[in-house]
């Protein structure tokens, strides 16, 4: 339809020209008379084609207006769309974000936690290894109060043989000097200790009697008069 349109403005366009051209030569000779056989046809032609071609133009531009109105509605929604997305991906870009914002704060929590269970690890090696020193030492000194109870014990008997052989040659109706001695053995028993079965069987094996100076009643689980027995 636009070729009917070009070809009618064309045949207008000409029929224009020739009046035009017809008016330079009547200018010139005045008997010059129209062609109306050529310029009626082709004026009226031009016009009607030129008409029919524009309103077929018009109808087609019409059809292409309604189609691009369709796609920019098409386009308009998409649009929509896609601003609803980014809408949703920001929200989640949001969340996303507070979670990673919360996963950090336990990350340093536990990093916290982490490092505090670590000092605690080295505090309780340092506190293991003076324990064992502690005891290191402990152990000598038991060792030491054991040899210096053995010592004790060894000098103990001698005293109370030496007292016992003293009482033997002294008279026997000499209450002053029985006395004396009796105070010097008690003495000397009294001072015999050990505190437990372990550190007494180390001097005496088979433990003692109720009337040694090293008995304690409470070594004497069975009350039979003995303690740490075996």
């Amino acid at each position: 339809m636009a070729v009917i349109a070009t070809i009618g403005s064309l045949l207008f366009f000409f029929s224009l020209l020739y009046l035009f051209i017809h008016f330079l030569r009547k200018l010139k000779n005045r008997n010059k008379q129209l062609s109306k056989k050529t310029f009626y046809p082709a004026f009226i032609g031009g016009l009607l084609l030129f008409i029919i071609g524009t309103s077929s133009v018009d109808n087609e531009t019409q059809e292409q207006l309604a189609e691009a109105q369709e796609a920019n509605k098409a386009l308009l929604a998409e649009n929509q769309e896609l601003k609803d997305t980014i809408k949703e991906y920001k929200a989640n870009i949001k969340d996303l974000a507070g979670t990673n914002e919360k996963l950090n704060n336990d990350f340093q929590e536990l990093a916290s936690k982490a490092e505090a269970a670590e000092k605690a690890e080295l505090e309780k090696e340092n506190l293991t290894q003076k324990i064992a020193e502690l005891e290191e030492k402990n152990k000598s000194l038991e060792d030491k109060i054991t040899s210096l109870n053995g010592q004790l014990a060894s000098k103990t008997t001698t005293t109370a043989s030496t007292a016992s052989s003293q009482s033997k040659k002294a008279p026997k109706n000499s209450s002053s000097s029985g006395s004396s001695n009796q105070k010097t053995t008690t003495t000397a028993n009294t001072t015999e200790y050990f505190a437990n079965c372990t550190e007494l069987r180390k001097v005496y094996p088979n433990g003692v009697a109720s009337d040694h100076p090293a008995y304690q009643p409470k070594m004497d689980r069975d009350k039979d008069n003995w303690a740490c027995e075996r």
